[in-house]
Parts: C-alpha cells; sequence; structure tokens
C-alpha cells in the first residue's frame, strides 16, 4: 500500500506504446502527486523524480525521504514565523474569522513576491517559472493579472503561515502531534475544527486531510486491491478500442489543465507528461468500475485536482466517494442528478434571495413549480459548478477552499457557495443598475436584462481570487439567512425535487405527445400544462426555520445573554 509520504516518485518515464491493445499503454499505478514541497526548490529533477527504469507492473514504488519544510517556509517568508503569535482570539469568538487584511494587518511587510516554481531542469528553465503559482497554474488569468496576484498573495501568504501555526497547536493539544509535518490523523468533529477547516487547511496537509474527512482509507480497506485488478484487467484487453470511453477520455486527457506545468508535455524529451499517464489509468479505470456514469466531461478536471495532492490509488477512491456520495447522480448518463441538484438550486435561491429569484424568473412561473422541470436559462452557467466542483469556475485558490469544507461538511456546502456567489453576483448587478439607471430605463428590456445576468454569473466567480471574499463577507456570517442551510436540509429538497421531476415525467408520459396526436388534441389543451402545473404546485416545498435566522430585538438578545452567564 502506497503511504502518503511515498508519493513523491512520479513513476516510469518510459514513453508508453499505443501499439499492441492497452498492455503497455496502461502502465501499471504509479504515484504522480507533485511534491508540493520539493517542487519549489532548485534541487535536480534526479532528487524530485527518478528515474524508475527497472519499475516492474504492479510492483512496489520507490520511496523519497519527505522533507519536514512546508510550501510557505520555501517561500522565503520565514521572517513572519514569530509574529503575532498571541493572535488568536477570532478562533474563540463564535462569529469566526477575520477579513485578510486584518488578519496581516500587525505582520511585518514581506519583502517577497508570491511564490512560484523554480527551475529544477532544463523544461523548467526554458519557462518562466515565476508565472506559476505553488500548486503549478499561472498566476495570470484573463480575469486575473500577475499584479493582483502578487499584491494578493504578499497577504494571503502570511495568513497561509499564521493559520497553520494554528493547525499544529490544535493537534498537539489534541495529542494528534504530525509526523514528517503531515499529519495522518485529525480531532474529531466540533464547531471548532469547522472553523479551522473554512478558514483552510495548510496546503500541503490537503491530501491527507480530504482523505481522512471523507473517510477514504475505510473505502480502501474495503476495496483492497481492486484498483490493481481494475488496472490488470485494462492491461490483458488485446484491443484498447474495446473500452467505449476511451476515445472521449483521451480527446480530454490533454485539455485537462493545459497550463498547469505538471500536465505539459517537456518539449525536449517529447514524453507524454506522468501526471497524464496517471490521470488516463484512474479515469479508464473508474469508467470499468462504475459503468453506470463510465466517463462523463468534467470528471477529468475532478480526477486531474485529487492527483495534484493524493497518489493515484487514492486519487481514484476519492471519485468514486465524490460522484457517489458528495454529488449522487449528477454525472450519471442521463444527468438527472445534475438537474435535481439545479432543482434545489433554484428553491433556494427562491428562499434565501428573493430579489435575485425576480431577475431570473418571470412572475406566472415563479406560482408554480414549473422551474423545476423547465429549469431557468441561468442553470446553464450554475450546473458546471456542481459537476466539477468549482474547478475552474473561482480561481484555484478558492477552489481549493471550497473542497476543504466539501469533504468535512458535506455536499450543502456547494449549494452555501453558490448561494454566496450568486449574493456577490448580486451586489454587482445592482451596483451597474445604479450606475447605468437613465440608460437602462431607455434602453433595457428582458432579454438585455437576461445577458447582463448571464455575463456577471460567468465572469464575477473568475475574479474571486481571495477565497475570504466569499468565507468572511458571507460564510462566517451567521445572520446571512442562506447559513441557515445544513445537510438534512440538501437532502430533504433533493428528495422532494426529485418528487416533482418523476410526477412530471408521468404525467407527461400519460397525456402523450400533442404534436402527434391531433385526435386528442382538445382534450390534451383541457389537462395540458396549466393542469400539470396546477396539480404539482399542490405540494409547496416548506425550508425549516432556524432560531438563528430570525431578527431578534436587542433587548431579547441581551436576556438571553444574561441568562448565559448566570
Amino acid at each position: 500500500m502506497t503511504k502518503l509520504s511515498d508519493v513523491h516518485d512520479y513513476g516510469s518515464s518510459k514513453t508508453k506504446s499505443r501499439n499492441g491493445g492497452l498492455s503497455g499503454y496502461l502502465a501499471s499505478k504509479s504515484p504522480s502527486v507533485p511534491n508540493l514541497t520539493q517542487t519549489f526548490t532548485t534541487r535536480s529533477m534526479k532528487e524530485t523524480s527518478p528515474e524508475r527504469a527497472g519499475y516492474q507492473q504492479f510492483g512496489s514504488p520507490l520511496v523519497e525521504e519527505p522533507t519536514n519544510l512546508s510550501v510557505i517556509d520555501l517561500y522565503g517568508d520565514e521572517d513572519d514565523e514569530d509574529a503575532d503569535d498571541d493572535e488568536d482570539a477570532d478562533d474563540d469568538e463564535a462569529e469566526g474569522s477575520q477579513s485578510t487584511s486584518g488578519v496581516i494587518a500587525d505582520l511585518p511587510v514581506s519583502s517577497t513576491e508570491s511564490p512560484s516554481l523554480e527551475a529544477p531542469n532544463a523544461f523548467g528553465a526554458a519557462k518562466d517559472l515565476s508565472q506559476y503559482d505553488r500548486y503549478g497554474f499561472k498566476k495570470q488569468t484573463a480575469h486575473v493579472s500577475q499584479e493582483e496576484y502578487h499584491m494578493w498573495w504578499d497577504q494571503y501568504s502570511r495568513y497561509c503561515i499564521r493559520r497553520k501555526r494554528k493547525w499544529q497547536d490544535l493537534l498537539e493539544k489534541s495529542g494528534l502531534a504530525p509526523s514528517n509535518d503531515v499529519p495522518d490523523r485529525f480531532p474529531p468533529r466540533s464547531e471548532k475544527l469547522k472553523r479551522y477547516v473554512r478558514k483552510g487547511i495548510p496546503a500541503e496537509w490537503r491530501g491527507q486531510a480530504w482523505w481522512y474527512f471523507a473517510r477514504g482509507q475505510e473505502k480502501l480497506n474495503k476495496n483492497a486491491g481492486v484498483y490493481d485488478k481494475l488496472l490488470e484487467g485494462l492491461n490483458n484487453k488485446k484491443d484498447k478500442n474495446n473500452c467505449k470511453d476511451l476515445e472521449v477520455i483521451e480527446r480530454d486527457l490533454h485539455r485537462t489543465f493545459p497550463e498547469n506545468i505538471h500536465f505539459q508535455k517537456d518539449p525536449k524529451e517529447g514524453q507524454e507528461p506522468l501526471m497524464i499517464q496517471s490521470l488516463r489509468r484512474v479515469l479508464l479505470a473508474f469508467s470499468v468500475y462504475n459503468p453506470k456514469i463510465g466517463y462523463c466531461q468534467s470528471m477529468n478536471f475532478l480526477a486531474g485536482l485529487l492527483l495534484l495532492f493524493l497518489d493515484e490509488e487514492k486519487s481514484f477512491w476519492m471519485l468514486v466517494i465524490i460522484t457517489s456520495r458528495y454529488l449522487p447522480g449528477v454525472h450519471n448518463v442521463n444527468l438527472e442528478g445534475v438537474n435535481v441538484d439545479q432543482g434545489v438550486l433554484m428553491l433556494c435561491v427562491k428562499e434565501y434571495l428573493p430579489d435575485f429569484w425576480q431577475r431570473i424568473i418571470p412572475k406566472e412561473q415563479s406560482r408554480s413549480n414549473e422551474f423545476l422541470y423547465k429549469l431557468p436559462p441561468i442553470t446553464l452557467c450554475t450546473a458546471s459548478w456542481f459537476m466539477s466542483c468549482f474547478v475552474g469556475v473561482v480561481p484555484i485558490e478558492t477552489t481549493l477552499r471550497i473542497w476543504d469544507c466539501l469533504f468535512y461538511e458535506e455536499s450543502h456546502v456547494l449549494f452555501k457557495i453558490s448561494l454566496s456567489i450568486i449574493k456577490i453576483c448580486e451586489q454587482e448587478l445592482a451596483g451597474s443598475r445604479l450606475a447605468h439607471r437613465g440608460l437602462r430605463a431607455r434602453t433595457h428590456g428582458r432579454d438585455d436584462d437576461d445577458i447582463e445576468v448571464f455575463q456577471v454569473i460567468q465572469t464575477v466567480p473568475k475574479k474571486l481570487l481571495d477565497p475570504q471574499d466569499i468565507f468572511d463577507r458571507i460564510i462566517f456570517k451567521r445572520r446571512v439567512p442562506l447559513n441557515n442551510l445544513n445537510q438534512e436540509e440538501i437532502d430533504r429538497c433533493r428528495k422532494y425535487v426529485t418528487s416533482q421531476r418523476l410526477k412530471f415525467k408521468n404525467c407527461a408520459e400519460i397525456m402523450g405527445d400533442r404534436t402527434s396526436a391531433k385526435a386528442s388534441a382538445k382534450r390534451d389543451l383541457e389537462i395540458g400544462p396549466d393542469f400539470v402545473n396546477n396539480a404539482l404546485s399542490s405540494e409547496v416545498y416548506g425550508f425549516r426555520r432556524s432560531l438563528t435566522g430570525a431578527h431578534w430585538n436587542n433587548s431579547i438578545k441581551e436576556k438571553v445573554r444574561q441568562i448565559r452567564r448566570k
């Protein structure tokens, strides 16, 4: 079994032959996760990715000695290590987090720029690696300039240092001090631990933390050797075309994080990136393991991100857990799961963001449940949020913070984050409307408003470089009603939406195809859409109200405080 400390070996560097079927085309599994501590140093590639010329199929991987340095330690930020050790008050408050600027206000200004890859070999030397972040992604995007990234990282890096120190203190107090700087266990679930997770898990601990919170080891123990057998079965196929999903997977492999340096081909050696090889094995093995899903677009991004933090076998089982527990049915062939979740999201928007709801749904439709089975156009954008778990929707650091919370708090986090992003977009739309109020009154119609909503929903999330823009502004605010959402509510809502969609489908089948059945056209008009809507809308979903969501009188709150003191 591959240990977390063993994941620094990249696997065989031999070019895989595509001739002679899948054997050789699919090499045996190898831990391919980049070493997030060694990758960013100037050590030779031989140390971080040794050649494995004598590698045996399905044999034990080579092991390297892990370094004790953290990702942040290697960026030249050591001058902040002893600063502000006493700043811990925010973790003892019920409300949670401060803003990033507040977190680092008392820390000395760092002269270092944001972290980037150091050139470990000729391939790296041929690139300007200062353009890449600590995960190998480009800092500059179409919506974030490199200067904006550096300004943000100069503050956020010190926030990360402070948070890691607090994590270390928490583990020590719980008797779980990590060995080799990587804990293999975490404290029992609690409000304090949830708050710590929401503020971000240290980058170099993320893989193990996700694995632990998602109970990945439990899944692996129940399926020991299954992944090896899947690969062996694929290798034993004489014709690779027998794998029905292979063509689609091959097409998407090189579309997966094409600007991430770990997924890029060395132009001099011409070899396929080892991460791409691992990604191919994970996706093909999954398509055989779960034929009900097979392969669905966006799964390549889920698996690709997992491979940055976990070894290949663990990434496979985490993909199984995501598609079965956190996003049930979302990646099935009929995509009904994603339609159900979009229906749930629309119910949540109607409940928690009523002003935005009126912008996207006509009044006549909002009175019934028609939007549950005729999903609003906005779901063309938001569906991808769920299918990819926000990979590519928001910048990488924000994505990873969302994943931290997902594996600790379950899938209701995705709905909270979606509502939070929509709330931020709503504020953007309100500002735009105010700025162009006179012009809009003369020229804007319904279609123009819809286009504007689409543009904002698609672009604003990509600018959310700082996770605190979501978490500090919304998620940590108890009085924001959407924070009343919990997993029980989402599970109940999913059952309701599933039931409503099924009833509509059954009604549609009973009525038949009105376009082809002219003889029964009059009857169909009598029991047409209005009849169906009236029948289905009689079952109205009601969100459970929480006392924390009520607006209490100040005198009542003061009395409660006095009682608590006693």
